[in-house]
């Protein structure tokens, strides 16, 4: 590749970097600001930061007046700041989120460089870049970007302190904050990880004793300092927080279905595959012999494997390691993949730097070799894949087998046939290309290939959010309320509440619901009774909503489709829809017609 393959010149050096920051403003901030944020993640995560600096309380996050504390409060401290910093919007919730990928995406360039050279650092950041989940997730207002980079910050420090002397102090103590910012960001899940990556890489290179330069005394001392003093306020301000957050969101998510979320074992192989396409086939086809080759070295110093050397299979155990570990836990969700996604960009970037004449990775022409048959597979493989996507795409388009899924839910963008017949043709253009390149003779032409599958699937990939902007957002749905809303009339979310409301309408929103779906938290779900006695705790009974529909009131009732009969009979008033969308309508009391008798 026309890259450097070191950084001796720093103005050489610095291109590489630049152009790896044009691609990911290209990825990460294009329109950022532009699609309505979805319910119920964003419009939560983006409403509970909004009342954070409407209130000035930055300790208790809050959703609609109530407590949230079902996560830490780093990341809604983060969404806060940029409201201040740019204004209350779309964009400024998706900042965070845009700018921990950027730093991530860095981390990853600058942790290959120094390991394998510039070259190898370019690769594996634009990789990382590249890989549809993170495309997804830098543009997403949820925790996991930012618990990303300080997972992998931990990681590539605890690298650093097993492969080190044992002398320098700094990697532990880097790995230790690390899981602290990371844990008050999601969880205690920033330091188990990270921590089973590292013991996995030193059991199985058969140096268990390689953990203690990690520093666990002084680190620990750190890793409380950094995660107790908001644990400690929240715990003594708010009875059963400890409980609930030891045992009900660790615990109970991780061996138990409290929470709705299990799936089963292999579950995660349907996130992977797609999040990481098509790099993880290259990295599936680049890390089975390297890593066979540097167990059965024992990696251990003796032989020629340098620290170099170890980087691919450090990243093979790493990806293992946590894909078992979170297929194993009982709650599962797309997003606890996303850490994953570094030691696939390390994985597959390492395959392209040999090709491409990598400097420790490649002194000899067998290995280079190896490195042609290793992309030789990898490039069967996801020719054959895009072969399949595009026949499946021809199906579920102009085909219309799928038409009428989930009662018709998806049938507006199913109806796309040009879209869906164009992505076909450039899969099966990028197929060509693949396997046109796959020797590896000329490996730029093989990574834009490769590169070009993810181009390919931009626009369906905006149609999509488009859809997910008419059917899971109330931004348009706010519109319409807050030119109709005068300051004393409600807001009634009624079986479903939609905290995007909360958001773009800036006001709070009454719910009637069962009590199991309440305010999308299982923090008030747990504690419901206790927020019951509060006389301002917006979930209301029937009762109340049926007085709030009386003549002289002001009540707009949001429902979704299937729940108009429900509301309808529990009203008794009679009511009319006055606003519809693709998610539901908004409800109004019919002063015309005869009340229904009772």
């Amino acid at each position: 590749m026309n890259l450097p393959a070191g950084a001796r010149r720093p103005s050489r050096a610095a291109l590489p970097f630049a152009v790896l920051m044009l691609l990911c403003a290209a990825l990460f901030l294009y329109r950022l600001g532009r699609p309505a944020l979805g319910d119920p993640d964003e419009g939560r995560n983006a409403e509970v930061a909004r009342e954070m600096l409407t209130t000035g309380d930055w300790l208790t996050p809050h959703i609609n007046g109530a407590r949230y504390l079902d996560k830490p409060p780093a990341f809604f401290w983060a969404v806060a700041a940029t409201f201040r910093l740019v204004g209350v919007g779309e964009l400024g919730a998706r900042l965070p989120s845009a700018l921990f990928a950027f730093l991530t995406v860095a981390l990853v360039y600058f942790f290959a460089r120094r390991h394998r050279g510039t070259r190898a650092g370019f690769l594996a950041g634009a990789i990382f870049a590249l890989c549809p989940l993170t495309i997804v997730f830098a543009r997403t207002v949820i925790f996991d970007m930012m618990l990303t980079f300080f997972m992998t910050l931990g990681v590539f420090a605890a690298f650093r302190a097993i492969e080190g002397d044992g002398r320098a102090s700094v990697p532990g103590l880097i790995f230790f904050a690390a899981a602290g910012l990371g844990t008050i960001t999601k969880g205690p899940v920033a330091l188990v990880a990270p921590l089973l990556v590292a013991t996995a890489w030193a059991f199985a290179t058969k140096r268990p004793g390689t953990l203690r330069r990690l520093g666990f005394g002084p680190g620990l001392l750190l890793y409380a300092a950094i995660v107790l003093p908001w644990v400690t306020f929240i715990a003594l301000r708010h009875r059963g927080f400890l409980q609930y957050a030891v045992i009900g969101e660790n615990l109970q998510r991780m061996a138990t279905d409290r929470f709705e979320t299990s799936q089963p074992f292999y579950w995660y192989l349907g996130i992977v595959l797609p999040g990481f396409f098509p790099w993880i086939l290259y990295a599936a086809a680049a890390s089975g012999r390297r890593l066979r080759h540097a167990l059965r070295a024992g990696v251990d110093g003796a032989g020629d494997w340098s620290v170099a050397d170890r980087l691919e299979p450090f990243a093979a155990i790493w990806f293992g390691t946590l894909f078992i570990f979170f297929s194993l836990v009982h709650s599962k969700r797309p997003s606890y993949m996303l850490p994953l996604a570094v030691p696939v960009a390390l994985l597959a970037g390492g395959l392209w730097d040999r090709l491409a004449g990598g400097a420790a990775a490649d002194r000899d022409a067998a290995r280079a070799g190896a490195g042609r048959k290793e992309l030789t597979i990898g490039a069967w493989l996801v020719a054959g894949v895009c072969l399949l996507l595009a026949a499946a795409f021809l199906l579920a388009g102009p085909g219309g087998l799928v038409r009428g899924i989930s009662h018709g839910k998806y049938d507006a963008l199913l109806s796309r046939d040009r879209l869906f017949g164009l992505t076909a043709a450039g899969l099966a253009a990028a197929a060509a290309a693949i396997a046109a390149t796959r020797r590896g003779r000329r490996p730029v032409a093989a990574f834009l290939a490769a590169a070009a599958v993810v181009g390919v699937m931009v626009p369906l990939a905006r149609a999509a959010i488009g859809h997910v902007d008419a059917t899971r957002a109330s931004r348009t749905i706010s519109r319409f309320l807050a030119g109709r809303l005068a300051p004393g009339d409600a807001v009634i979310c009624f079986d479903e509440y939609r905290p995007g409301l909360n958001f773009y309408l800036e006001r709070p929103v009454l719910l009637v619901t069962e009590p199991g779906r309440i305010f999308t938290s299982n923090y008030i779900k747990m504690h419901l009774e206790e927020f019951q006695a509060d006389p301002g705790f917006r979930l209301i009974p029937v009762e109340r909503m049926r007085a709030l529909l009386r003549p002289g009131q002001g009540a707009y009732i949001v429902a979704p489709r299937r729940a108009y009969d429900e509301l309808r009979s529990a009203a008794v008033v009679p009511l009319r829809i006055v606003y519809e969308d693709a998610y539901g309508a908004v409800f109004v009391a019919d002063a015309a017609r005869p009340a229904i008798p009772g």
